[in-house]
C-alpha cells in the first residue's frame, strides 16, 4: 500500500458508523464500517466504495476489549489472517488524553500517538456536564476548537500529524506525511490512524 498524502478521512451520514479515505488527488483508499451493538469492538475495512472487496479487519482483543478503551488493544490485520500490527492504548494515560503505542506485526513499537492539546478534551468534558445548556457550550466548542493528535516514531521525530477540520459534527479528519518515509509504513500508519479516530470521535 503507497499512499499519497494527505489523505481525508470523513464519516459518512448514516445511522452506522461508516468512514470514507481519499488521497490528495480525491482517489478512493479504503470504506471503513464498524460493527454495532458489540461489546467487542470491530471494523471492517474494503476497497470498493459499494464494499464488495474487504481488506482488512479489526479487533478489540478480549471480552468487553470495546468497553474498556482505556486499556484495550485493537489488532490490525489482512483478510487471509496475516498480521499488519495493533492500536494499544497507553493504560490510565488514555483516560486524560490520547496516549496510545502502534504496533508492528510482531508486537514491536514503532510509532506512538498522543493528543497535542489534551487540556481540551477536559474542558469540553466540564462543559458537557452542566445541565440543559452544557451540550450546546459543548458543540459551539467542538466547532471552534479542533484537537490535534501527532505520531512520533522510534527515534523521538514527529512523522505524520492528523488535524480535525472544523466541523459541528467531527465529520472530516485529515492525514499529513511530516517527513519522507518512501510507503513503507503507509498500511500500519493508516489502519491505526483508522482506529485512532473511531475512538476519540467516540470520547468527543
Amino acid at each position: 500500500m503507497s499512499l499519497t498524502f494527505p489523505l481525508t478521512l470523513e464519516f459518512k451520514f448514516s445511522l452506522f458508523t461508516e468512514l470514507r479515505v481519499t488521497d490528495a488527488g480525491g482517489q478512493l483508499v479504503a470504506v471503513v464500517k464498524e460493527k454495532t451493538f458489540s461489546v467487542r469492538d470491530e471494523v471492517r475495512v474494503f476497497r470498493d466504495e459499494h464494499k464488495q472487496v474487504q481488506t482488512h479487519r479489526m479487533k478489540a482483543r478480549g471480552f468487553m476489549a470495546g468497553a474498556l478503551d482505556w486499556k484495550a488493544r485493537r489488532l490490525i490485520e489482512r483478510t487471509d489472517g496475516s498480521p499488519v500490527g495493533a492500536l494499544q492504548a497507553q493504560g490510565m494515560r488514555t483516560l486524560w488524553g490520547a496516549a496510545y503505542d502502534l504496533l508492528g506485526p510482531d508486537g514491536e513499537g514503532r510509532f506512538t500517538i498522543r493528543d497535542d492539546h489534551p487540556w481540551l478534551g477536559v474542558i469540553e468534558g466540564l462543559l458537557d456536564a452542566i445541565p440543559f445548556v452544557g451540550d450546546f457550550i459543548a458543540m459551539g466548542f467542538d466547532y471552534l476548537v479542533n484537537p490535534t493528535y501527532t505520531v512520533t516514531d522510534t527515534a523521538g521525530q514527529a512523522a505524520y500529524r492528523v488535524h480535525k477540520k472544523r466541523s459541528v459534527f467531527a465529520r472530516r479528519f485529515t492525514v499529513e506525511e511530516l517527513q519522507p518515509r518512501g510507503g513503507q509504513d503507509d498500511e500500519l500508519v493508516l489502519l491505526g490512524l483508522i482506529q485512532l479516530i473511531l475512538r476519540e470521535r467516540e470520547r468527543g
